[in-house]
């Protein structure tokens, strides 16, 4: 029995997607969208807030990505796959409902997530000066202590990571980046504050609190703590999503 072609052929080509997907490791995304899409559509929101028109929830997905009129938003509809106006609409509605689920999500527990995560909120712009000696260490921070030596010249001349090449600044990086023994000095320093010599695995280190960037509990941070609770609800759904799209390819190779 001859095959038909034309009905082989996407087929083909959707097993071709998957797999390059899973190669480049851009399946888990994918999937991850899909359950967290799943999860919002079957999330039901007991609140008496009024709903938004179709037209409402377009303009609120415009002003959000910032197009500045209906064309620029009509040519980001096109490069993002909505061809025709009811892709928008829903698109947008799912955009608005999101928001909705994720402020959901939060009530009672957003600004204790906020404390959780606040390391990973938070930027630090610091000096850092790396040394193989304590006697070398020390010698610095006492020449730079009474101004006899400028942080920036010490660290370009003798720190031996790649700080030297910036005259010793890091950042602004979040407190979870630096090592723990320099993130936890850093996390309670004033700006300017110069710390004694410590040692940090082999290193023995200078490090100065340059500026720190504050996150604070507004719009931005909620969405990025109600995008975590989110995702984690819908974990369990994601791996079976990935599960069913694997089995699928594997099946059919």
């Amino acid at each position: 029995m001859k095959t038909d072609s034309t009905q082989t052929r996407p087929q083909e080509d959707s097993q071709q997607v998957i797999r390059q997907l899973a190669l480049y490791e851009l399946l888990d995304a994918l999937c991850k969208m899909e359950a967290e899409t799943a999860y919002i559509a079957s999330h039901n929101i007991e609140d008496d807030s009024p709903k938004l028109s179709n037209q409402e929830a377009v303009d609120a997905l415009r002003k959000e990505l910032g197009c500045q009129d209906s064309a620029q938003l009509k040519e980001w509809s096109r490069a993002h796959g909505l061809t025709n106006n009811d892709d928008l609409i829903k698109h947008a509605q799912e955009s608005y409902k999101r928001k909705e689920v994720i402020n959901d999500l939060l009530k009672g527990c957003g600004e204790s997530l906020y404390l959780r995560y606040k390391d990973r909120l938070d930027r630090v712009l610091y000096s850092l000066i790396r040394v193989e000696s304590s006697e070398q260490a020390h010698h610095l921070f006492y020449s730079i202590e009474a101004n006899e030596l400028e942080f920036g010249d010490a660290a370009a001349q003798f720190s031996i990571g790649p700080e030297s090449k910036t005259q010793g600044i890091v950042g602004p990086v979040d407190l979870t980046t630096p090592h723990p023994e320099i993130a936890a000095r850093l996390r309670t320093a004033k700006p300017r504050q110069l710390f004694p010599p410590f040692k940090a695995d082999q290193w023995h280190v200078l490090i100065r609190l340059e500026y720190r960037f504050d996150s604070e509990y507004d719009e931005k941070t909620r969405h990025f703590l109600g995008s975590l609770v989110l995702s984690a609800k819908a974990q369990e759904m994601t791996k079976q999503i990935k599960m069913n799209y694997l089995q699928q390819y594997l099946t059919n190779e």
